[in-house]
């Protein structure tokens, strides 16, 4: 007898979500307008200037051409100022509608 194994809606929604995560990009112009239009913008910088930040980060945030969803920066930033993954996932679903 073999068994058959289902995934719930949920469990793909899961699998989907996670994909998107780990594919979705967006221009460090995105990012930054993104950061900005939302009110962001200045606690970022707030982060990046603080000592305790890396040297990796700050660099990444002066240097970086994209941003990826999945990043060590962006998830670090996103520690920094507290917002959950559905926030984060939101900034860049916003991020991916502005163009230059």
């Amino acid at each position: 007898m073999s068994e058959t194994w289902f995934i719930t809606d949920e469990q793909a929604a899961q699998q989907a979500l996670e994909a998107w995560r780990e594919a979705t990009v967006v221009s460090a112009f995105q990012a930054h307008q993104a950061l900005d239009d939302t009110g962001y913008i200045e606690a970022v910088e707030t982060v990046i200037a603080d000592p305790a930040t890396t040297e990796k980060t700050r660099r990444a945030w002066n240097m970086a051409q994209e941003f990826r969803r999945m990043s060590p920066t962006v998830l670090e930033l996103a520690a920094a100022l507290e917002l959950t993954a559905a926030q984060v996932d939101e900034l860049f679903e916003y991020a991916l509608t502005i163009e230059a």
